[in-house]
């Protein structure tokens, strides 16, 4: 299907896809890649706007702990690991060279071994946000008026937000390539996943027509047990809660799955709202910290001190995950993958159980984009086709209101590339 940059300015339909930078683990034993999303939206980008995303060189300052990545096409993306690089780590950037900025969690595991978040593994996630900054630099740098970014102004994060409207099988599509970063390599913080409106990206959402468009939310490869339990192939994985998201948008993915002829499954339960799940989740884990406290404060012996370490790094390093994503009251409304109530419905990949005891941590690959942009562009003309139904959805599940939100950005606009407060 071609696709064009649009002579419109606003979209008919919707696309986000985000980054979650440092986003791998979360409880009882999900682990993903959670950089799907932003590489779907650059592919689809890229098929109008052709930019070299290829990693010409990756590097480290010893002295400040930056790690700088430059793509083929001059794009700069810079993050700070907070306990600095070791010479050694520096080397290992070298391994970045000529893979794909676009695909950066897989990046930072290629050339680390392994990442995590939640300030465990500071410089993979310092790398994966330099990568996907250069991305959206490159795009800047060379399309100047065709695309437009602005910075995330939650405080201590240092994303940036890139926005058009493409022609995709005669639709005008809004898309928006979104990286949630948090300063000094910790993270995540995702307040402004998905097509959450608030801040400098919502009032770019409005300027491209997202906040009011049947939109599909593109996330990231999982392992999720339960969900993939008995699979035998990587699926994808078409989500939304029947009392909160677009009806229409699912059922548009899951045909155009079945039309492009990939194993897929349709989930109509998924993202409650409401119940205060993340402030439950955030209290039991941090009973589950202050009961492994109080058991190191009275061991003894070195064998019970490092048996009990072990286990509150367990804990920091995947479960915290799954609460520090995103702010509770936030979640409430949004749910896990940031949508806006009535709006979209959620499309991402399952793997086996054969491949998480393999690879422990899913690795988005070329074929994964290239098969979800497939989903994708299909779906668009569908979901336009049922633009009345669409609407009818929205305007009786709506009830998201920025106000509610404010206190989660940088009263002051903070410091922004290119001008914008």
């Amino acid at each position: 299907m071609e696709i064009t940059l649009s002579s419109a300015s606003r979209g008919a339909v919707g696309i986000c896809g985000h980054a979650g930078v440092g986003h791998v683990h979360s409880h009882s034993g999900f682990v993903q890649d959670d950089s799907g999303g932003f590489a779907a939206v650059v592919r689809l980008l890229k098929k109008a706007l052709p930019a070299d995303t290829t990693v010409r060189e990756a590097s480290a300052d010893l002295e400040t702990g930056f790690i700088t990545v430059i793509t083929g096409d001059g794009g700069v993306g810079k993050a700070r690991a907070r306990r600095g690089v070791t010479p050694y780590e520096g080397e290992l950037l070298g391994r970045a060279a000529g893979r794909d900025a676009s695909l950066t969690q897989a990046l930072a595991f290629a050339v680390f071994g392994r990442i995590y978040g939640q300030g465990v593994l500071e410089a993979p996630v310092a790398l994966q946000a330099a990568a996907a900054l250069a991305v959206i630099d490159t795009f800047e740098k060379k399309y100047p008026g065709k695309v437009t970014a602005v910075s995330e102004d939650v405080p201590g994060n240092i994303g940036r937000v890139m926005g058009t409207v493409l022609e995709i099988g005669g639709v005008p599509a809004a898309v928006l390539a979104v990286v949630n970063a948090t300063e000094g390599g910790l993270g995540p913080n995702e307040d402004l996943e998905g097509n959450v409106p608030l801040g400098r990206k919502g009032r770019l959402m409005k300027s491209l027509g997202l906040e009011a468009v049947p939109t599909i939310v593109v996330e990231g490869k999982a392992y999720v047990p339960g969900a993939c339990e008995n699979l035998e192939e990587d699926t994808f994985w078409i989500r939304f809660n029947k009392s909160s998201d677009s009806e229409v948008v699912a059922d548009c993915l899951a045909r155009a799955a079945e039309g492009e002829g990939f194993p897929h499954r349709l989930v109509d339960s998924a993202f409650p709202r409401g119940g205060s799940v993340l402030e439950k989740g955030t209290r039991e884990l941090g009973e589950k910290i202050s009961r492994l406290g109080r058991s190191l404060s009275e061991a003894r012996t070195s064998g019970e001190k490092v048996r009990l370490a072990g286990e509150l790094a367990i804990l920091v390093s995947q479960d915290a995950g799954g609460v520090t994503f995103m702010s509770d009251a936030l979640q409430d409304t949004v749910g896990s993958a940031g949508m806006a109530p009535g709006v979209s419905a959620v499309l991402s990949i399952l793997v086996t159980p054969e491949y998480i005891r393999r690879w422990k941590i899913p690795e988005l690959t070329v074929r994964d984009v290239e098969r979800a942009c497939g989903i994708i562009t299909a779906a668009v003309p569908l979901i336009a086709g049922r633009a009345g139904e669409a609407r009818k959805e929205m305007s009786a599940k709506a009830r998201f209101r920025e106000a509610d939100f404010a206190a989660l950005l940088d009263a002051s606009g903070g410091p922004e590339k290119g001008g914008e407060k």
